[in-house]
């Protein structure tokens, strides 16, 4: 699968989320890279030559944020070429794009990878 069909399956699947994730999506950007950097990788506790990473949020918990300090926009990084060589043809890359969106936006929301596990993600 080409990037260009990647992205616009990510786009899909950000237009359907439910309503209830997607209203409180509006400074959280979602990006398209080709792979996680070395720090990316070292950042969430991976070895850069043996792991690899789906996704990623980078940014402050809605549950973190204080009033006292402006929070910049948030970040999901979806990563193109680790999902497609991990699956294999595009109803398969789209049901793993959009677990991966919705794993890392749940880490938007606050909840942990401990608990995703525990509910089957």
């Amino acid at each position: 699968m080409d990037r260009t069909r990647f992205a616009r399956l990510v786009i899909e699947v950000v237009n359907d989320l439910p309503d209830e994730f997607a209203s409180r999506l509006a400074n959280v950007e979602i990006v398209v890279e080709d792979e996680p950097s070395r720090a990316q990788l070292r950042s969430v506790g991976l070895d850069p030559n043996a792991d690899t990473l789906l996704g990623l949020y980078e940014g402050v918990p809605l549950e973190e944020r204080t009033a006292e300090l402006p929070v910049l926009p948030d970040k999901i990084s979806i990563f193109y070429r680790p999902l497609v060589e991990t699956c294999s043809g595009e109803a398969e890359i789209r049901e793993e794009i959009r677990t991966t969106i919705l794993h890392e936006v749940a880490h938007f929301f606050g909840i942990d990878d401990e608990d995703l596990e525990s509910w089957g993600y």
